[in-house]
């Protein structure tokens, strides 16, 4: 007997551009079917033009959509597609709004689209619940100013309809809120005392992660058997840092000409990925970094390049939560990361990875020197690391979202 649909609503879902919330979507909504529920994700025809398909065996329907901008041009509205775009959709709202019986909306958006979604919800008597995956609250200035970039020089029409959508209040009529980060979980929770504010941390596929080829992937990208991997896996935007990455991994690279690295990624900003190429050539290591771009997220070579890597570094200047690092952990590949965004919230400096200044090439340097040298405290991280994630598996955080679709449901 299914117990009821879940709909999902991401901004876009589209397997050539896969994030973390695409995987956290897909992962809950196999654990979900397997106990009863239908899943379904309903989103705009940002980056696609099917407007329906099934992926990883989860129906997707896709709306059209508008920026209600005067003068965005088509560079910037694939930018906005990309990252942080504010879109409005009435045809996804009559589907909302007329479509099949639900039992609970997710929103993994806000804005306009939060905004339609809960004005559906209420005119239909069922509850939704939002998960922020993008810092709502926590979000350096620098990286918001970053995002709406693409915005400058264009008119907004839309605002008229903003104060008929008052998508302020997407958060206010929630019956729940999750954060993937405990940091902005507390935030949340002092702004929103009278709401049901949740932490409930992203998972990883231990099986998949922990049986990567090292082998298999060392052999495709052409790696000699002394070098040895330093790899990080992010999009590649100026909030993710790789420039940073890329001149600690030059002076580290002087000292040990075994090194190698490799950056994998979806091209999010082209501009900024441009920059990044031209920097291996400036710092003279172009043949030592290796560039895998837009690689599916269901490849095998994914979980092959975590096992072939002797470490794992993420320079985000600011991390939601942060994936790639469990997915490491997963691999047994030890982690460097920054203490930012929502990766205090399991990483433990020292104990299960370690922490360095994101915006300060000498302090990843250090970090990576210094663990690469010292094995006794690379095999700590890597131990404490393998059993940590044991806490992360899809199973159980999904078991904590259904209680609370259970929850606010009943």
């Amino acid at each position: 007997m299914t117990k009821g649909t879940i709909i999902n609503i991401p901004r876009r879902f589209v397997k050539d551009e896969w994030g973390g919330t695409e995987t956290v979507i897909t992962e809950t909504a196999h654990q979900l079917k397997a106990i009863g529920y239908q899943l379904e994700s309903v989103t705009t025809l940002a980056l696609s033009d099917n407007k329906q398909e099934s992926i990883f065996g989860i129906p997707v329907k896709r709306f059209g959509y508008s920026y209600t901008r005067l003068g965005l041009s088509k560079k910037h509205k694939l930018l906005l597609d990309k990252r942080g775009g504010n879109m409005f959709s009435l045809p996804l709202f009559f589907y909302l709004l007329f479509g099949k019986k639900t039992r609970v909306l997710h929103l993994h958006t806000m804005g306009r689209l939060g905004a339609i979604a809960r004005i559906a919800a209420r005119l239909k008597g069922i509850p939704y619940v939002v998960s922020i995956h993008g810092g709502y609250l926590g979000l350096p200035k620098e990286q918001l100013d970053d995002m709406m970039l693409p915005l400058k020089g264009s008119f907004n029409w839309g605002k008229p309809l903003d104060l008929l959508l008052q998508s302020a209040k997407v958060i206010d009529g929630a019956d729940a809120v999750i954060c993937v980060g405990e940091n902005e979980r507390e935030k949340i929770a002092a702004k929103y005392p009278e709401k049901k504010v949740v932490f409930l941390p992203n998972g990883v596929d231990q099986q998949r992660f922990s049986s990567g080829d090292a082998t298999a992937f060392t052999e495709k990208y052409h790696f000699a058997k002394t070098d040895k991997i330093i790899l990080c896996v992010s999009s590649f935007t100026p909030q993710k840092n790789q420039e940073t990455l890329l001149r600690a991994f030059a002076k580290t690279h002087k000292q040990s000409p075994d090194l190698k690295l490799v950056l994998i990624g979806v091209i999010y900003d082209q501009d900024y990925f441009d920059l990044l190429a031209r920097l291996t050539i400036e710092l003279g290591v172009d043949e030592d970094v290796r560039f895998v771009c837009n690689l599916k997220f269901d490849d095998p070579s994914l979980a092959n390049a975590y096992a072939a890597a002797e470490l794992f570094v993420l320079p985000s200047l600011y991390e939601p939560f942060g994936i790639v690092v469990l997915e490491a952990w997963a691999s047994g590949t030890p982690a460097l990361c920054g203490n930012v965004g929502g990766l205090p919230s399991f990483v433990r400096n020292g104990e299960n990875g370690l922490f360095f200044d994101v915006e300060s090439v000498d302090s990843l340097y250090q970090n990576m020197t210094d663990i690469l040298q010292d094995r006794k405290r690379y095999n700590h991280l890597q131990n404490h690391a393998l059993k940590a994630v044991e806490t992360y598996s899809w199973q159980a955080i999904t078991k904590r979202l259904a209680s609370l679709y259970e929850e606010v449901s009943s």
